[in-house]
Order: C-alpha cells, then sequence, then structure tokens
C-alpha cells in the first residue's frame, strides 16, 4: 500500500515552490517522518524541536600531535657509545694537570697513594712528552670543540674540560710571583691549598667521566654556563 502525499517543498531549479509534490512511502506508518521531514524544509516554517536537536552540528575528533624536544641544550638523543667514551676522556687533561696538586696528599694520606699508584705510569709517561698540556689543550679545542661534526654532547664535555683546566693555571702563576713559604702557618695554609685543589678538581673529574659514559650533561656550576655560551 502507498500514499500520495503533498506539501509545499522548493524547487531546486527555479527556486519556486512546487505544488502537490508527489511523495512515495511503503506504508501509512511511515508517511508522517517524511512528511515532516518535507515540511521542514519550507522557507518562513519555523523547525520542530526534534529536526532541531538532528541538525546539530557533528563532533570530529581532533588529533594533536606533541614533539618532545630536550631542554635548554635544543633537541638531542641519547649519546651513542662512542660519543660518551670520547666525552668521558676528554676530562683526562684537567685530571693529569692537576696532579701536581696532589703531591702533599700523595705522601701523606695512605689511601691518595694507593688510589694514584697505578696511574703513576701515565702520569709519568705524560709529564716527559714536550709541551703535553699545550697539545692535549689545541687537540681538544681544535679537534673537538670547532668540529661541528662531533656531537654536541662530546663539544660540551670537552669545553667543560677545557675551562676546568684553564683554572689551573692561576694557582700556578699566583705560585711565579709570591713564593711559597717553607714554614710557620703559612707554610700549612700552602699544603692545604694545594691539596684543596687537587681534590676539588678531581671531584669534577670523577663527576664529568660518569656523567658522560651514562650519557648525561655533567654541568660544573659556572663552568658549565660558560662552556654551554662557547659552543652554540
Amino acid at each position: 500500500m502507498s500514499l500520495r502525499l503533498g506539501c509545499h517543498v522548493p524547487s531546486l531549479v527555479s527556486g519556486k515552490a512546487v505544488h502537490a509534490l508527489p511523495l512515495m512511502a511503503p506504508a501509512a506508518g511511515c508517511a508522517a517522518p517524511l512528511l515532516r521531514h518535507a515540511c521542514a524544509a519550507q522557507p518562513g516554517r519555523p523547525a520542530s524541536p526534534s529536526a532541531a536537536l538532528n541538525a546539530r552540528p557533528s563532533r570530529r575528533a581532533l588529533t594533536v600531535q606533541a614533539r618532545y624536544s630536550g631542554s635548554s641544550f635544543g633537541s638531542r638523543g641519547t649519546p651513542e657509545i662512542l660519543d660518551r667514551v670520547i666525552a668521558g676522556a676528554c676530562y683526562i687533561l684537567p685530571f693529569m694537570n692537576a696532579f701536581v696538586y696532589a703531591r702533599f696528599l700523595y705522601h701523606m694520606q695512605p689511601l691518595v697513594k694507593a688510589c694514584l699508584q697505578p696511574l703513576l705510569p701515565a702520569i709519568a709517561g705524560y709529564s716527559k712528552i714536550p709541551f703535553a698540556s699545550f697539545i692535549a689543550f689545541f687537540a681538544l679545542y681544535l679537534g673537538i670543540v670547532n668540529n661541528q661534526s662531533m656531537s654536541r654532547f662530546v663539544r660540551f664535555n670537552a669545553m667543560q674540560a677545557i675551562l676546568l683546566d684553564i683554572g689551573l693555571i692561576l694557582p700556578r702563576l699566583i705560585e711565579t710571583v709570591i713564593s711559597p713559604p717553607s714554614s710557620g702557618w703559612g707554610a700549612q695554609l700552602y699544603v692545604n691549598s694545594q691539596s684543596f685543589i687537587w681534590i676539588f678538581v678531581t671531584i669534577w673529574v670523577v663527576f664529568g667521566i660518569f656523567n658522560s659514559l651514562i650519557g648525561q650533561y655533567a654541568r660544573i656550576p659556572f663552568v658549565g654556563e660558560a662552556a654551554d655560551a662557547q659552543i652554540r
């Protein structure tokens, strides 16, 4: 059974209303929804509440992709094993040059002597090379710090080791200007200051080597900021 219904439906071609547009429904039960839908499209007639609900805009899912970048150093991945080893080896330079400040502790403290005893052949060989300190200094600066093909992780640690080594020059300059005292409280102060310099440098050397081997940036206070500014 089919019903023929009529209502005003706008024409898609001429823009004029067409009367008695036949709508075919398969059954009487389906005629009412089709009639309401057709009549709701007439201009000037308000839509029913149900049609307004059905006319709500559809919601679309918004996908946001976020990329994580490193901290203030910029985007950095995990350093490779070779980069970690090279970065840690850079701290050998300040350690070798700081050994001269450990001469008092070496003779007074058995524990320090036991720790440094295996390193004596390497330290002795390093001290016998003419201008070894200058050669190692420029090798690090020109070969690593200014080498853009090296990773930033290696260059940062090399620059930090160089700055730590430069800090060892100041006490030596003071010794050339002021002769160290040989007795009294002045001599004791001199011995303690020399030992303190070696302990201070050794702590940061161990700190730098350890963090480099695990792939972390070892930022020494004040020195790390200066090293970071030099390689930007």
